[in-house]
């Protein structure tokens, strides 16, 4: 199985359209031990800023300060999903192999198909890793000190509010930014080499790839 057929049924597996607000704001006063978001967030968007697969971003106010957050809640039951979604692509991948090495004129060997199928474990266990909002944190905040030991002073993480992290919550200081690809500055190409450097950087040296959401 190729990595762009994998990505492809993959996507199409576990893509997800934004769940309900009220489903999230049940998970954010679980994790938090709290009746009333107020006691935390002063002001919390009414629906996500932003959203993906594994959960969805919203805009707040912390009650304690005025600070400015990002608050990400994880989908409900996204676990399960995952483990469902791997089981029916372990299942296909032998197909796949096939067919692929048939339309190129191949024959399948067993070590294709266990190729295949440890590809898919690889990437099953990449998406399980981002269900774990703890460890995303620690890596954000590994992330940060490993830029700045680098010398990256152009690239930054936002902060973690450390009091603020559970398994299915993770809220960091809110940043406004704009895409590098719909901005119109002057200083977008020296940007972009930012980026770039920074990404190697993370791939080839820290090994640890951090995402916007």
């Amino acid at each position: 199985m190729s990595v762009h057929n994998l990505t492809c049924l993959f996507t199409l597996l576990i893509h997800r359209p934004p769940f309900d607000s009220e489903e999230a704001r049940t998970v954010l006063k679980r994790e938090l031990g709290v009746t009333n978001l107020n006691q935390i967030f002063s002001e919390l968007s009414e629906t996500p800023v932003a959203s993906a697969s594994i959960g969805q971003v919203y805009r707040g106010k912390l009650a304690e300060n005025g600070k400015d957050v990002a608050v990400k809640v994880q989908r409900p039951g996204i676990l399960g999903e995952i483990a469902l979604d791997l089981h029916v692509l372990r299942i296909l991948s032998p197909i796949q192999t096939k067919l692929q090495n048939l339309v190129n004129g191949l024959k399948t060997s067993q070590e294709d198909i266990d190729l295949g199928i440890a590809l898919v474990d690889e990437w099953g266990r990449g998406f399980v890793a981002e269900t774990d909002y703890r460890l995303e944190a620690q890596n954000t905040i590994d992330f940060e000190s490993a830029m700045r030991k680098r010398g990256l002073d152009a690239v930054c993480a936002p902060t973690v509010v450390e009091g603020l992290v559970r398994d299915k919550v993770l809220t960091t200081e809110w940043v406004e930014g704009t895409r590098l690809d719909k901005d119109a500055s002057e200083d977008v190409p020296r940007l972009c080499g930012v980026a770039i450097n920074a990404y190697l950087t993370m791939l080839l040296d820290t090994g640890v790839l951090v995402s916007s959401i």
